[in-house]
């Protein structure tokens, strides 16, 4: 392995590691709920009030982000029932504020509130039953009050599509070390911070839906009323904004040696295109080595050791399969199947919430990776996939991708023109996909037809899923070291 460091946390060793310790039930934990507050003495009473009478006994802490109202008066009165206040000097932000509440709480779960919002008696309760020592959270819905009255409803884990947009609100109860893994609130573009929070969360364990549900007060100061996130223009910016924030990015490639010597310009490529993207969260690079060559694997390794500051980790797993043929078909046969095969591995070892596939004969252009996942990650609903164009070097008039037409023939394209468009299947040369929003599995055959990524494609539309391909993208093919076709 090379890298500068594991990503992500290799829970199956520490496993191995430590002797059994008996799980206590979630139920009989301490629970600690943080409300954060600014300027809000009209509500905080009711609220304090809210979080004090659970029917589990809950620790309570009021921490201020230097309010100028009555706030610290309101919330004194609540210190002789055990009530904890943190108050601050100067304004913090809610991000801050809500994370000096957790640095002092004792509780094993944490729920935040917000000072102008009300906890149901047993909120804390149903949220609590549903949790396990794995459960990194749970969530539920929402009663809008005040102003406009509303209900939202969260929808189960599995179905929510987490990526598309957010349904965790800020009153969801945190395992606190799932809480402290995940790094905290932070504040990336001053909103929005439940869902960046239930993102990163979410990839410590699987989060569970309760049937509590907060109520959540609707008022001309609140905090949503005033930045105005209910409304589609903003959110067309926020939505993409904090996908790409968010989203983790793993790169993979099947190495066959077939073009042993373009490997320092393939990859030398892709760092300057992952360069470019300047992702905030880590990137990582796997490699399935079918080379069968041992001095191809070496030089292969003193290249990746060039790039261990553009991946924070890059895996070069044995994949020694070979195959033997007698005639064509048998080789289109196997090769379709070894290609499915291998991109079901590569799904299995690659981590990230984005996967970007390239092949080893691939050449991507310095603007790929973000062009790429600017248009991954953009509108209300993004495509489940885009592709890259590039030259198919068996019929070099055409391109690899196109459409189905009513007979399930493939019609690819000699002409991408210059616009975005909406296709049926492309290939896996330059394919970046949600993982969560694609097929599972990888198949080898469409339709009886040796064509992993035409079967990997169908089941994508066959699930209204959407494709792009983007002429931006436009990759070079290598034939040889000397001759690559664009």
């Amino acid at each position: 392995m090379v890298g500068n460091a594991i990503w992500p946390y290799d829970t199956q060793a520490v496993i191995q590691q430590k002797p059994h310790i008996k799980s206590t039930p979630a139920r009989s934990q301490k629970v600690s709920i943080v409300i954060a507050a600014r300027n809000n003495s009209a509500y905080l009473a009711e609220t304090i009030e809210s979080a004090f009478n659970q029917t589990i006994q809950c620790e309570v802490i009021y921490t201020d982000d230097c309010s100028f109202d009555d706030s610290i008066n309101i919330a004194r009165q609540y210190q002789n029932r055990g009530l904890i206040l943190l108050e601050s000097p100067c304004h913090t932000g809610v991000c801050e504020t809500r994370n000096r509440g957790a640095e002092i709480a004792r509780g094993d779960y944490l729920l935040f509130l917000d000072g102008d919002d009300i906890l149901p008696l047993d909120y804390v309760e149903k949220h609590l039953e549903k949790m396990s020592p794995d459960t990194p959270f749970a969530y539920g819905g929402a009663e809008a009050f005040g102003d406009y009255s509303t209900l939202w409803n969260a929808p189960e884990w599995t179905d929510g599509r987490l990526w598309l947009r957010n349904f965790v609100n800020t009153s969801a109860l945190w395992n606190r070390r799932a809480f402290e893994t995940a790094g905290r609130w932070r504040n990336k573009i001053n909103t929005m911070w439940d869902w960046d929070l239930a993102l990163r969360g979410s990839r410590l364990g699987t989060p569970v839906r309760s049937n509590a549900v907060l109520r959540y007060r609707q008022h001309a100061d609140s905090w949503s009323a005033n930045i105005k996130t209910k409304y589609q223009q903003r959110q067309e910016i926020l939505l993409p904004q904090m996908r790409q924030i968010c989203s983790r990015l793993s790169i993979g490639s099947i190495i066959s040696g077939r073009v042993a010597d373009f490997f320092p310009q393939w990859i030398s490529a892709i760092s300057q295109s992952v360069n470019l993207i300047n992702s905030p969260e880590p990137v990582e690079l796997v490699l399935l080595d079918n080379t069968n060559n041992t001095s191809t694997l070496r030089k292969m390794r003193d290249e990746v050791s060039r790039y261990v500051n553009t991946f924070e980790t890059i895996r070069i797993l044995p994949h020694p399969t070979s195959i033997t043929f007698s005639d064509e078909k048998e080789r289109r046969d196997k090769t379709a199947r070894f290609m499915a095969q291998a991109c079901n591995r590569l799904r299995f070892e690659m981590r990230g919430d984005i996967h970007w596939l390239i092949e080893d004969d691939i050449l991507v252009p310095l603007e790929a990776g973000v062009n790429l996942i600017s248009n991954l990650t953009a509108d209300w609903v993004p495509p489940n996939a885009v592709s890259g164009c590039y030259r198919n070097r068996h019929t070099e008039s055409q391109y690899v991708g196109g459409l189905f037409d009513d007979h399930h023939i493939v019609n690819a394209f000699s002409d991408i023109g210059g616009e975005t468009r909406v296709v049926d299947y492309c290939g896996t040369g330059c394919l970046m996909y949600w993982k969560d929003r694609t097929p599972r599995y990888w198949n080898s055959h469409y339709r009886n037809i040796p064509a992993h990524d035409w079967e990997w494609c169908s089941q994508l539309k066959s699930s209204d899923g959407v494709i792009l391909m983007l002429p931006s993208v436009h990759c070079g093919h290598a034939k040889s070291l000397s001759e690559i076709l664009y």
